[in-house]
């Protein structure tokens, strides 16, 4: 019986990076706070943004993580949720409106711009990254990219680009064409921690069953005729 356990035990471990493989596989679309830049060059602060459009980046890096903290406490314990937002809201509320003054201040104070994380339509999985840029990055190139997984974990890599092409959008105004002067940058991670891609599978997977809850709740609405 021992040398059967042994002989077996080698296939059981065998199994494990697979298993770690296909978890890396997982991927989503979703909107995330990010930023990004070569690696050896200084962070910049990216496309040029007119005040407004600064001021909702602004609005967006600090609202976001509160909304997704609420969100998660509601969702992990229903029935406390109106207590929850009753105690905490206000107070996050608050600091949010004094850390947005603060940004907003410092923003008008610098006209070379500020690094700020933006709200990135991404497509992530534990193994890369997917995303829109303002500029081209050829084949190999390297990038430091900041990522901030709800409600606030960041999550520092570097990413090998490898693919850029001329962003399409299918917003009928544009009539499908390439997005002028945007890139969809395609990347894989070349140096992540362990515990930050086991963030991103695990953000990955949260999502997921959000959006599957989603789903089956909007279909048990419509099978009651919207009762």
């Amino acid at each position: 019986m021992a040398r059967a356990a042994s002989a077996d035990a080698p296939r059981l471990r065998a199994t494990q990076p697979a298993e770690d493989d296909r978890r890396e596989l997982l991927r989503i679309d979703d909107r995330l706070l990010m930023e990004y830049w070569p690696v050896g060059e200084p962070a910049e602060p990216g496309e040029s943004r007119t005040l407004p459009q600064m001021d909702e980046s602004i609005a967006a890096f600090i609202a976001r993580p509160t909304s997704d903290l609420l969100a998660r406490a509601a969702a992990g314990a229903p029935d406390q949720a109106v207590s929850v937002e009753a105690t905490l809201a206000p107070w996050l509320i608050k600091v949010d409106w004094a850390l947005e003054l603060i940004l907003k201040t410092l923003a008008r104070m610098s006209p070379q711009g500020m690094v700020i994380p933006q709200l990135t339509e991404v497509n992530i999985s534990g193994g890369g990254i997917s995303f829109e840029a303002s500029r081209r990055f050829e084949p190999g190139a390297k990038l430091e990219l900041r990522i901030i997984l709800p409600p606030f974990v960041p999550i520092a890599t570097v990413a090998e680009v490898v693919r850029a092409v001329p962003a399409r959008r299918s917003d009928p105004a544009t009539g499908g064409r390439a997005g002028a002067g945007r890139f969809a940058i395609a990347s894989r991670f070349t140096t992540i921690s362990p515990e930050g891609r086991e963030r991103l599978i695990r953000h990955i997977l949260h999502r997921q069953a959000e959006r599957l809850r989603a789903r089956h709740t909007n279909a048990a609405y419509d099978r009651n005729g919207g009762v």
